[in-house]
């Protein structure tokens, strides 16, 4: 038999039933069941799709939710490839309107309406969302049900705004620097209470239930002693998680990026050949994209949106090694996990 502490069972938050034996069933955080923390690399490259890269969308897959960042053609066709569950995305979020980062959209949102237990699903996006949106739907005739909530964001310059609020993290975009109005994302998980097993040990506190409320940041009482919950745990900073495409160097991309963990951002041109095309196209090189991950901060990197002229982007890679060595290259559905 399974035993969970009835103080994990929160309130207003995503739960699933489990089954802890013949006559009881307990609503247990969803976060406490899948843990999983991934990025699904759906499609790597650029205007011009190939056989080997799709048009750009990335997946998160973060405690048993999935958010999409960007859906370029044929996303939900990847989606399936990698056989993640349709009714798990909740939020979409896209960085701006150009074909090839929103093409795949009017197809998923179809399918997400004829899909069970999808629920409210949410599309962020910059100025004129709304508008496109509209004219989307207009465009065909789109028979769903779906319940679709659709959010626009006119950050102001230099001003990182928080878009998403929940008990497990929280979203801020802010602009780029793209010829449209562009969006970078970065989620931020909230940072949690861990028990030091060293210092709950000598109070005689090894696996008792009373330990989830300190991990709650409660006082436990435990052999007529008030244990407060900072004698006995400590602070594990949240992960920090970006998404950077289309945009030119800029004093936004450093605020939105600095001290990421995972740094997902585009390097469409390599630089020693085709600087000028990502000055003129407004789009960032192997070269400029490292220097922000080195100046910022960043963990690790893994670059994306290549330019078809390349057939083995691992040219970028290598130009982009020389100034950031823990840079990584990304391919149609590859995923990574977090840790």
């Amino acid at each position: 038999m399974i035993q969970y502490p009835l103080s994990l069972i929160l309130k207003n938050i995503l739960v699933k039933y489990i089954k802890v034996n013949k006559s009881k069933v307990y609503k247990i955080p969803v976060s406490l069941i899948n843990m999983t923390k991934k990025l699904h690399f759906l499609g790597t490259g650029c205007m011009m799709p190939t056989p080997e890269r799709n048009h750009l969308s990335i997946c998160l897959e973060l405690n048993g939710e999935l958010m999409l960042f960007d859906c370029g053609e044929h996303t939900q066709l990847q989606i399936k490839k990698k056989k993640l569950p349709l009714s798990h995305i909740k939020r979409v979020f896209i960085s701006h309107w150009h074909g090839d980062h929103v093409l795949g959209l009017p197809g998923l949102l179809m399918s997400l309406g004829n899909t069970q237990n999808v629920g409210v699903v949410e599309i962020h996006g910059p100025k004129g969302t709304l508008n496109y949106i509209t004219h989307m739907k207009q465009s065909m005739i789109f028979d769903s049900k779906l319940d679709l909530q659709v959010f626009e964001h006119t950050p102001k310059q230099e001003e990182l705004q928080e878009i998403v609020k929940t008990s497990q993290y929280s979203i801020s975009c802010i602009n780029l620097n793209h010829s449209v109005p562009c969006l970078a994302y970065s989620l931020k998980e909230k940072d949690v209470l861990n028990i030091d097993p060293k210092k709950s040990k000598q109070y005689g506190l090894t696996t008792s239930p009373l330990l989830a409320r300190a991990k709650m940041g409660l006082d436990i009482e435990h052999n007529g002693e008030i244990i407060s919950a900072d004698m006995i745990t400590y602070k594990k900073e949240g992960l920090k998680i970006t998404f950077i495409f289309d945009t030119r160097p800029c004093k936004e991309v450093q605020l939105i990026a600095q001290d990421s963990d995972y740094l997902v951002m585009e390097a469409t041109f390599l630089y020693k050949e085709h600087a000028h095309k990502a000055e003129e196209y407004d789009h960032m090189s192997g070269k400029e994209t490292a220097q922000i991950a080195r100046d910022c901060n960043v963990k690790e990197l893994y670059i994306t949106h290549f330019s078809q002229r390349y057939k083995d982007p691992t040219v970028i890679l290598e130009e982009a090694k020389e100034y950031f060595e823990n840079t990584h290259i990304t391919y149609d559905l590859m995923s990574v996990i977090i840790k």
